[in-house]
C-alpha cells in the first residue's frame, strides 16, 4: 500500500480508541470497578499519550518527512508549521477560552499560577509547557508539548529518514532509554502524586516534554523502519496483531508495567499498517474510524465535563438515593455521550472548517512520495 496516497484508516481508529480511553480514565471509570484487571486497565489511560505523540511522529513523517528528508528548507519549515497550526491552533483554543471562563465561574479547579487572564493569554501560545505553566484545560499541557515536538520536526526528520542506520538506531536507543531515565529522575517537591510511573505531566517541569519529544522521534523512527521491504513482509502476517494486542493488555492489566507498554506501541503502529488483520479491520471500522476523525476534539472538550459529572452524580443521589457509585456511573455515561456528539459537532463545524480556511494560505505543492531507502 502506498502509504501517502491512501489513509490507514486502522490508525485513525487508535486515535478514536485512545481518545475515548483517556476520556474514561479522566472521568475515574477505574475507580468504578472492582480491583483487577479491568480496573488496571482502564487506570492505564494515561498512557494513550505517549501511543497519540507516537501516532503523531508516524503520520507526520509519513505526511511531511520527505520535505526535510534532504535538506531543511526554510520556505518549507513555514508552510510545515502553517499546516500544523491550522491542524491543532483552532478548537484548541476555543477551549482554553472555555476553560478559562469554567475556572473563572468555579466550575473548574485553577491550578497554581498566574492569574486566570495571564494563564489564557499563555495558554495560547501553546508554549506553557516549557513555561512551566499550568493549562486551564489540563489536557492542553500534551497539545503544548506536541507543539514543541512539531516545531522541531523537520530536524529530527532530517536525521532519522535518509541518514544512515547507525544513526537512527542511536536515536532510537536514546529515545527508549530516556524513558526509564525520566521515572528515576528528581522530581519536584510539591508534583502531584502521578498515577503510575509514566504519568509525568507536572507543569512545574521540564519532564513532561521530553517525554513526549521522546514518544514523537520514536513514531518518525516507525515510519523509517515501515518502509523496508522484510518489515512489509513481516507485518502482513495476519497473527501478529491479534497476539500483540493481547500481550498490551496483559501488561495493562499489572500496575506498574508502563514501560514495558509503551515500548510495545511502535509495534502497534506497524502491525495496523496492513488492512488485513482482525484488529486492523476492527479498528479501521466506520464507528471507530469516525471515532478517530473526532479524537481531537474527544481529547480536548471532555476533561471540562468532568465537574458537570460530579454535580450530575449528586443530583441523582439527591433525587433517586441511588449510591455514589451508581450515581457516578449514570452521570459518566450520560456525558461521555454528550462529549462524543460535541466533538462531532465541533469536527464538522470548527475544527475541519478552520483546517481548511487556513490551509487555503498555504501553496498547494503537491507532496512528494517517499521513497524508502
Amino acid at each position: 500500500m502506498n502509504m501517502r496516497k491512501q489513509e490507514i484508516y486502522a490508525l485513525t481508529g487508535l486515535r478514536g480508541v485512545a481518545a475515548t480511553m483517556v476520556m474514561f480514565y479522566h472521568f475515574g471509570a477505574s475507580s468504578l470497578l472492582p480491583p483487577g484487571i479491568g480496573a488496571n486497565i482502564l487506570h492505564h489511560g494515561y498512557l494513550m499519550v505517549d501511543l497519540f505523540l507516537i501516532l503523531s511522529g508516524f503520520i507526520i513523517a509519513m505526511t511531511y518527512g520527505q520535505r526535510f528528508a534532504q535538506t531543511i528548507d526554510w520556505k518549507e519549515y513555514g508552510n510545515f508549521l502553517v499546516r500544523r497550526i491550522a491542524r491543532m491552533y483552532p478548537l484548541y483554543a476555543l477551549m482554553i477560552l472555555t476553560a478559562g471562563a469554567l475556572v473563572a465561574t468555579g466550575w473548574m479547579d485553577h491550578w497554581p499560577g498566574p492569574a486566570i487572564s495571564i494563564s489564557t493569554l499563555i495558554d495560547l501560545t501553546m508554549l506553557q509547557s516549557v513555561i512551566h505553566v499550568p493549562s486551564l484545560d489540563t489536557p492542553a499541557w500534551s497539545v503544548s508539548a506536541e507543539w514543541v515536538a512539531n516545531l522541531f520536526f523537520p530536524f529530527f526528520a532530517f536525521l532519522c529518514l535518509r541518514r544512515s542506520w547507525f544513526l537512527v538506531g542511536l536515536i532510537t536507543i536514546i529515545s527508549f532509554v530516556t524513558l526509564p531515565v525520566l521515572v528515576h529522575l528528581p522530581a519536584l517537591i510539591d508534583e502531584p502524586k502521578r498515577a503510575g510511573l509514566l504519568d509525568i505531566w507536572n507543569y512545574g517541569t521540564v519532564y513532561p516534554v521530553v517525554r513526549c519529544v521522546a514518544d514523537f522521534v520514536l513514531g518518525i523512527v516507525v515510519f523509517r523502519v515501515s518502509q523496508v521491504s522484510w518489515v512489509k513482509q513481516w507485518i502482513s502476517s495476519n497473527w501478529i496483531a491479534p497476539v500483540l494486542v493481547v500481550l498490551i493488555l496483559v501488561f495493562m492489566s499489572i500496575q506498574q508495567a508502563d514501560l514495558w507498554i509503551v515500548s510495545l506501541f511502535p509495534l502497534l503502529v506497524l502491525v495496523l499498517i496492513p488492512n488485513t488483520n482482525l484488529i486492523s479491520r476492527f479498528v479501521g471500522s466506520k464507528p471507530i474510524y469516525r471515532l478517530g476523525e473526532i479524537s481531537y476534539a474527544i481529547y480536548l472538550i471532555h476533561n471540562q465535563m468532568n465537574y458537570f459529572i460530579l454535580a450530575g452524580a449528586q443530583k441523582l443521589v439527591s433525587i433517586t438515593g441511588i449510591n455514589d457509585n451508581t450515581a457516578h456511573a449514570i452521570a459518566m455515561l450520560i456525558f461521555a455521550t454528550f462529549v462524543i456528539l460535541l466533538a462531532d459537532f465541533a469536527y464538522r463545524l470548527i475544527e475541519k472548517p478552520a483546517r481548511n480556511y487556513i490551509n487555503s494560505f498555504v501553496s498547494k505543492k503537491p507532496l512528494p512520495i517517499y521513497q524508502a531507502t
